[in-house]
């Protein structure tokens, strides 16, 4: 069973190694140096401390003093957030200093660690590019294969099933409700001449 230390210290490891692949990021993060953020991927959560660098080190010392910003992932959306990155940013919750939280988000949508420079440090360099090509073609197979499904499922819905409407359906019902529109800001001006 994967203890909770155990998540905490692989968690924080990985984002320490993925933040060394790009010094940029450091520096965006160096003015708020001593400041303590919180992650929470579902019920359990770890502390990290931002150094003078700008790097996140483990920060284990409980104080009275809460932490600068609290980072809220629900643990259930990390699969599909390896496949798209907005889902993980639709549900990022941020809490806590807000300009520290406007980095952190700023962080989470322009960040794309070099994982080939990461991983020739564990495996090698030519590990590490054979493991780097496998993700990218496996991840764009994936997009691929969940915008076909995706694509399959709708021509099912709307053709084969007609849970869906056609789009062809759903122009002829727009100009019907502009019709009926037309119809009743006419009724609307004849009640007012009447009146």
């Amino acid at each position: 069973m994967v203890t909770s230390n155990w998540l905490q210290t692989r968690a924080q490891r990985t984002l320490q190694a993925l933040m060394a692949t790009a010094p940029w990021a450091l520096e965006r993060l160096r003015p708020f140096a001593g400041q303590i953020l919180e992650v929470r991927l579902g019920h359990h959560s770890f502390s990290l401390k931002i150094t003078p660098e700008g790097a996140l080190s483990p920060y284990t010392t409980k104080s009275d003093q809460p932490p600068a910003l609290t980072l809220a992932i629900p643990l259930e959306i990390l699969s599909d957030a390896l496949l798209n990155k907005e889902n993980l940013l639709n549900h990022l919750h941020l809490s806590g200093n807000s300009a520290l939280a406007v980095e952190i988000g700023f962080l989470a949508q322009h960040f794309r660690p070099d994982l080939e420079e990461l991983l020739s440090h564990w495996f090698g360099d030519i590990i590490a590019h054979r493991l780097g090509r496998f993700w990218h073609s496996t991840r764009n197979w994936l997009r691929d294969s969940v915008r076909r499904n995706r694509q399959m499922f709708r021509e099912y819905a709307q053709e084969e099933a007609k849970l869906l409407p056609t789009r062809a359906q759903m122009n002829r019902f727009a100009n019907h409700l502009g019709d009926l529109n037309d119809e009743l800001n006419r009724l609307e001006q004849r009640l007012a001449q009447l009146s």
